[in-house]
């Protein structure tokens, strides 16, 4: 009894869609505490300085510090293992398959950039921002995909969480080119040398884990003080650790792996309840209409949807890329809907673009809540009961491509009896022998059986011949 809830606990703590619960619950504690009496409790907590000191080195800063420069860059290091992995020995490692999901996150970060700049045009301080609704939430987003079951095709699933990592890669350009501060070229310099020792140690075949820690600290401590975002920091450590060991077992999935349960169930939970806390008092209707919250709400409900869907639309219409096997168009809206779900990775670029300012009474955030829920709520829905079921999809493709067999059967039959005297019979055993290739599919194709013969003397009579049938 003992040994099977333990192995429930562990089932569900290592699943996909446990992650994306504890945020959403941690969220709303965040907005109750908040906006409750113990407001100032969250708050100062939040600003609790704490740090390393040792002799003249100092480095102390905030909780909410720690937490987006500290814990996020390890969120960013799996992120980093999981590229790796994907596109030198994964799904991603064909050319073919990056296509499509690779210009879908280009659609995905355009149109909602240019919604918000239309929205905020002529304020050079709200067009910071512009990058925020660009981004996407891929623990919540493929939480609900999960939620749906057999409703989505695989082929969507693996769509989604692919577009996903190319998202990842565009927020790693955006915080790199964007979102620096002013440079330190000698914390730089530091930076360069610990990413000297990160190659030579890939160049030597080292497989200790521990030595990588060790130069990505260091890497990570310069890159903080040189004015680039420390998270990246995380990436490049990840890009340098070879992807198996001497034996050929895998190394970086191994640490990806050990890793994720970690981000699933502490990092990006304890960030969301840091960053999502929200005070509702100051933000009236004229606030929230104001630029800057408009902009994100459109970007990630509006932009983000359609930008992937246009992208989408126009790589398999104009043969470019094959439409996802087992999909239909109203599924692959109803995934673009979830795309709109920037929640984690939104409020992340709002730090970096305002510093946290309350410059907009936190309409900014809120913005951003409601957004990634609209489009979370009304994906789920649109995919649950308007987009089909993925489960039908094979049975309709199956029924028509034995309606085709059929005709293309007869068309050749007729051919033949043109040219040769072909009996009726000889006609139904030539649809017969098609049929087999249609059994076994998840359609629930059958034949039904013929009827038995028993021997006797004389010629042997033509078999019974019976259709193939769907079963539905």
């Amino acid at each position: 009894m003992q040994h099977r809830i333990r192995n429930r606990i562990n089932e569900l703590a290592h699943h996909d869609a446990t992650g994306g619960m504890i945020m959403l619950v941690l969220t709303v504690v965040a907005l109750i505490y908040q906006n409750s009496p113990y407001a100032i409790d969250y708050r100062d907590w939040l600003n609790t300085k704490a740090g390393l000191v040792f002799g003249g080195f100092e480095l102390v800063k905030p909780v909410i510090l720690w937490i987006n420069d500290g814990l996020i860059t390890i969120f960013f290091f799996t992120i980093g293992l999981e590229l790796k992995h994907e596109f030198m020995e994964g799904h991603l490692s064909k050319p073919s398959n990056v296509v499509l999901p690779g210009l879908a996150a280009l659609g995905g970060v355009v149109m909602p950039a240019l919604l918000f700049t239309a929205c905020n045009w002529g304020d050079s301080y709200g067009l910071r921002g512009w990058a925020i609704p660009t981004a996407t939430d891929a623990a919540f987003s493929v939480a609900i995909l999960l939620m749906l079951g057999k409703r989505v095709p695989a082929s969507l699933k693996i769509f989604l969480l692919s577009l996903a990592i190319f998202d990842d890669i565009g927020a790693i350009v955006i915080i790199a080119c964007f979102y620096t501060s002013q440079l330190s070229w000698l914390a730089l310099s530091f930076a360069g040398l610990s990413i000297l020792g990160l190659i030579f140690l890939n160049f030597m075949g080292v497989t200790r884990k521990t030595f990588y820690y060790f130069f990505g600290a260091l890497l990570w401590f310069s890159i903080l003080k040189s004015g680039v975002h420390a998270t990246l920091a995380g990436i490049i450590t990840a890009f340098f650790i070879p992807l198996k060991k001497h034996d050929g077992s895998p190394l970086v999935m191994e640490i990806y792996d050990h890793s994720k349960i970690y981000i699933a169930l502490f990092i990006l939970p304890v960030f969301a309840f840091a960053n999502a806390g929200i005070d509702l008092s100051g933000i009236d209707l004229s606030t929230a209409l104001s630029g800057v919250p408009l902009g994100i709400f459109l970007g990630l409900f509006v932009g983000k949807q359609l930008g992937v869907f246009i992208m989408t639309f126009i790589c398999i219409k104009s043969g470019l890329t094959p439409m996802p096997m087992g999909a239909n168009w109203r599924q692959i809206y109803g995934v673009c809907i979830l795309t709109g779900i920037g929640f984690t990775m939104s409020l992340f670029v709002d730090g970096l673009a305002y510093w946290g300012s309350p410059v907009f009474n936190y309409a900014d955030s809120l913005a951003i809540l409601i957004g990634s829920l609209l489009s979370g709520v009304v994906g789920y829905l649109f995919l649950r009961f308007f987009a089909g079921d993925a489960r039908l999809n094979h049975v309709t493709e199956t029924d028509s491509d034995l309606e085709e067999t059929a005709a293309d059967s007869a068309k050749e039959s007729d051919t033949a009896s043109a040219g040769n005297d072909v009996t009726p019979d000889e006609h139904a055993q030539y649809f017969d022998s098609a049929a087999p290739a249609l059994e076994g599919s998840e359609a629930g194709i059958k034949e039904e059986p013929a009827s038995s013969t028993p021997e006797h003397d004389g010629p042997a009579a033509a078999p019974e011949t019976k259709p193939a049938t769907v079963a539905l």
